[in-house]
């Protein structure tokens, strides 16, 4: 297929998976290191740690109530590094456990970061960037997920590298093609995805950052996980 010969040519490097303080469910982190595996590119996972959290924390009257225990207590930057570097090292246990059988390169970071859209400027050719929402993930490639993938694709070679990443993570991936770049176009395109609600959305990040006012807020509403293509 052509598409897979254009994602050989380009070479998929990186794949760049963002996380945030809520933590790293297995099954983002293993959809990551399989799909790092399948084109044997490094995976550099971010942490972000959402500065406007770690200021918010250091306010004299914030405080956070346990859920489960239902006991209130006062939160402090000190605090907030703590929980840090406990979360850091669950996530680093669990990266070594995964990426170990499947020997791929992997690296965990910490940025101060507002979200997974902040990760976009660092997108270049042959990198991707994988991120989820509202603890629903994808299956490992090969595997369909239970609500399938969906591609949003163009006629560039990023594009025709998101029709290869998708053949690789769902062969039946719902396909849709953007020919022009009229918001008209990308407003059928919003409620075609709204219809068929996929479990893993796949683009081109020139798409994404093209048709931002219209697919930021989708993705929100679709709560599903989304690779980015660069």
């Amino acid at each position: 297929m052509m598409a897979t010969t254009v994602l050989s040519e380009r070479r998929l490097r990186r794949v760049l998976l963002a996380l945030d303080v809520v933590g790293a469910p297995p099954a983002m982190l293993s959809f990551a290191v399989t799909l790092a595996a399948h084109f044997e590119a490094e995976l550099e996972a971010m942490l972000l740690a959402q500065s406007q959290l770690s200021r918010a924390a250091t306010l004299p009257f914030a405080s956070e109530v346990s859920l489960l225990a239902g006991m209130e207590r006062r939160l402090s930057g000190a605090l907030m590094e703590r929980s840090l570097r406990g979360l850091t090292a669950r996530i680093q246990t669990m990266m070594a456990e995964l990426a170990g059988p499947a020997r791929i390169r992997w690296t965990l970071q910490t940025a101060a970061k507002r979200g997974w859209e902040d990760l976009l400027a660092e997108l270049d050719a042959g990198s991707l960037l994988v991120s989820g929402h509202d603890g629903r993930y994808a299956a490992a490639p090969g595997a369909r997920a239970s609500s399938g993938a969906c591609v949003v694709y163009d006629d560039t070679p990023a594009g025709q590298d998101a029709l290869a990443i998708a053949e690789a993570v769902d062969t039946g991936a719902q396909r849709i093609e953007v020919t022009s770049a009229e918001p008209q176009r990308m407003a059928r395109v919003a409620a075609r995805l709204l219809s068929l609600r996929p479990g893993t959305l796949i683009l081109p990040a020139a798409v994404l950052a093209r048709h931002a006012p219209i697919l930021h807020p989708l993705l929100a509403r679709l709560g599903c996980t989304v690779v980015v293509v660069g």
